[in-house]
């Protein structure tokens, strides 16, 4: 079991047994030690596969399911307790005691059961802005690729960033909603300061949803534009295909007219009939092409 309590407004690592007749105490356990623990005596072990918020008459369970930031579709399962003025955690310890660390070493003002909660969700989302920027730039490489319709698996390139937007907006609306749910429990956030607090929490979230949101629209915006380059590429293939076509029929009317061969065709018996050929359908090039020009068709 790994403890710590707050004493005399500091956290302080313990490793004291903690009991239930005490309060400002945060604990890490695992689910047996849960179940085992006096702390925690008649509360069922709650498995959330997502984030939410569940407020209980004895007891406040916040589920956080935190996205992998270097690998898509993989999830951190973090799961809290709040009771009788204790936090306790049961799942994921290594990261959760991590959190805690940069906590311990963050700490230096007045720490409350209230304000460790917020150092912890602030925890969550401490760098996540710089991780939304280089998200933009990758899409910002994106949409270079695009607009030079390159790229012959492009929709497999856009798809990852796509998931990745996805995950991490449902993940921040999740913890705005956690956020504004925890202004619900009467024994939390009490005091103005605090309040103050969670409400910036909420505010980085809402902020970082937004972000998110933004850069979806811009996933949108730059799948028209491939759409766009590909639409014109293929105009283009086929502004080419139809003057071909075009210089072509007449060329093909005139062998076929030429080949049939009739007795009396007036050129059939003449000297230079292949040569006179050969130069009405050399005319016909040029002046099928002089006309395309004119009319700016290449």
């Amino acid at each position: 079991m790994t403890g710590l309590i707050i004493e005399n407004r500091k956290l302080i690592k313990t490793n004291q047994a903690l009991s239930s007749d005490k309060s400002d105490q945060i604990v890490l356990l695992s689910p047996d030690e849960f179940q085992k623990s006096d702390l925690c005596k008649n509360i069922p072990v709650s498995k959330g596969k997502y984030s939410h918020f569940e407020a209980h008459p004895e007891y406040v369970f916040i589920s956080l399911s935190i996205p992998d930031k270097t690998s898509i579709g993989e999830f951190t399962p973090v799961s809290l307790y709040i009771i009788n003025n204790n936090v306790i955690f049961t799942s994921s310890k290594e990261y959760t005691a991590n959190i805690i660390d940069r906590i311990i070493k963050g700490s230096n003002s007045e720490m409350t059961i209230s304000r460790f909660i917020y150092c912890f969700l602030s925890q969550l989302i401490d760098k996540d802005m710089d991780f939304v920027e280089k998200l933009e730039k990758r899409l910002s490489d994106t949409e270079e690729i695009a607009l030079n319709s390159n790229a012959d698996n492009f929709n497999k390139l856009i798809s990852i960033p796509k998931k990745t937007l996805m995950t991490f907006y449902r993940y921040y609306n999740h913890l705005t909603d956690i956020g504004e749910e925890l202004f619900t429990v009467d024994s939390l956030f009490t005091s103005e300061h605090e309040a103050r607090l969670l409400e910036l929490f909420i505010n980085k979230a809402e902020r970082l949803k937004n972000e998110i949101s933004y850069l979806r629209e811009y996933v949108i915006q730059i799948q028209e534009i491939y759409q766009t380059q590909i639409a014109a590429r293929q105009n283009d293939i086929m502004k080419v295909l139809t003057i071909v076509t075009t210089i072509v029929l007449p060329l093909s009317l005139i062998a076929g007219w030429y080949g049939m061969n009739f007795k009396y065709m007036p050129e059939l018996m003449w000297k230079y009939g292949y040569i006179y050929v050969i130069a009405l359908s050399a005319v016909i090039i040029v002046i099928s092409l002089i006309i395309f020009k004119k009319k700016k068709y290449f």
